[in-house]
């Protein structure tokens, strides 16, 4: 199991590794680098549903800056998958918790 250990502006630290960029986190602990932007797509949503998850959680950036895109939410919402968006330092234990019981993606901004 995938497991978040911090986020801090900039980075965000994954079963022990630090990635300097943002994130894709994937139900079977794969983390894949996501293209920089405030706005998550409905093909980012599309990639993280790949895996199936019952659960999507974007990491909004430590302002809360980046959303799902009307289309990315309506696409989620489609397939009936469980959507919560917070800062990215607050998805840190959400996660962890959540990963424990259920199929989680994630797609994580790590700066504003």
């Amino acid at each position: 199991m995938v497991k978040i250990n911090s986020s801090t502006y900039g980075s965000i630290t994954i079963d022990n590794v630090t990635y300097n960029h943002d994130v894709y986190i994937f139900p079977s602990g794969r983390v894949g680098e996501r293209e920089y932007g405030h706005t998550f797509t409905k093909e980012q949503a599309d990639r993280v549903l790949k895996e199936n998850p019952d659960v999507v959680i974007t990491g909004k950036g430590t302002s809360g800056l980046a959303s799902l895109s009307n289309d990315a939410r309506a696409l989620l919402e489609e397939k009936g998958v469980e959507i919560i968006e917070a800062d990215t330092s607050d998805i840190v234990d959400k996660f962890n918790k959540l990963s424990e019981i259920k199929a989680v993606s994630a797609i994580v901004h790590v700066t504003c």
